[in-house]
């Protein structure tokens, strides 16, 4: 009776270890292993961050999706496997700052006349001479160029047709606080312990991220990561300011 007891108990106990392992990671860049990179487990909610050696820790299962974030780097998505659970997994991600060095460092003599850019700024140019000097640009009677009327076609001719972008509609503060006062993921505790602001700050850390302009677009539940980053990174922010403020009192 005691054995069949322990058997059941095992077999209730089973999936419960199945689900809740611990999978240890390392994320590097081609230089040098990466610190303090965010790493989510988006299936299941859980984040964490790498220490000084680019290590971190996170709980997850077979098939979970890991996110990885860091600043100058691009975000990286990985599916977690059987033999992930066996060993380190090692996560590479690419620096993005590389790309912004090869356009700096590039030969100025490689650059191409830009004949629409040209014209353009001369336009430009042009309109802000007849702005400060118009008795200069003033069509005689005698059937003189209409200079007004050149600027005016030379800038229908080069504007650009840029689509419009639809316009942003940021996240109030009372979005922010009925986020957190509703959201089982976005709560007090994720609040206090993993975006590290103290009961007493909250309301103004909800101010500064209204200040910030955040897409609303982010609460939808498929963009959670991406409020998790931003939110992250005002954090951050925020707690320089908090610190800044209390060394000048």
């Amino acid at each position: 009776m005691f054995v069949k007891r322990l058997v059941i108990l095992l077999l209730l106990l089973l999936p419960i270890s199945i689900l809740s392992q611990n999978i240890n990671g390392k994320v590097y860049d081609a230089e040098t292993t990466v610190k303090g990179a965010l790493v989510i487990n988006v299936t299941q909610n859980i984040m964490t961050y790498t220490n000084d050696k680019g290590d971190f820790k996170i709980q997850a299962k077979v098939k979970d999706t890991l996110y990885v974030s860091s600043l100058f780097h691009t975000k990286t998505f990985i599916a977690i496997k059987e033999q992930d659970f066996e060993d380190i997994v090692v996560i590479e991600v690419k620096k993005t700052i590389n790309e912004l060095d090869a356009v700096l460092l590039r030969d100025e003599r490689e650059r191409k006349f830009d004949s629409i850019k040209m014209a353009s700024q001369v336009n430009e140019q042009l309109k802000e001479d007849i702005k400060r000097n118009p008795i200069q640009y003033t069509p005689a009677p005698s059937g003189n160029i209409d200079f007004i009327a050149i600027a005016g076609m030379i800038g229908r001719l080069f504007k650009s047709k840029k689509p419009k972008e639809e316009p942003i509609v940021p996240i109030t503060y009372k979005e922010f606080n009925s986020l957190f006062n509703k959201d089982r993921f976005f709560n007090d505790a994720l609040l206090s312990f993993d975006l590290n602001i103290p009961k007493e700050y909250q309301a103004l850390f909800f101010d500064y991220c209204d200040s910030k302009g955040i897409d609303s677009k982010l609460l939808a539940k498929n963009k959670q990561v991406f409020l998790l980053e931003e939110l992250v990174i005002c954090s951050q922010e925020f707690q320089k300011i908090i610190e800044e403020s209390k060394k000048a009192n």
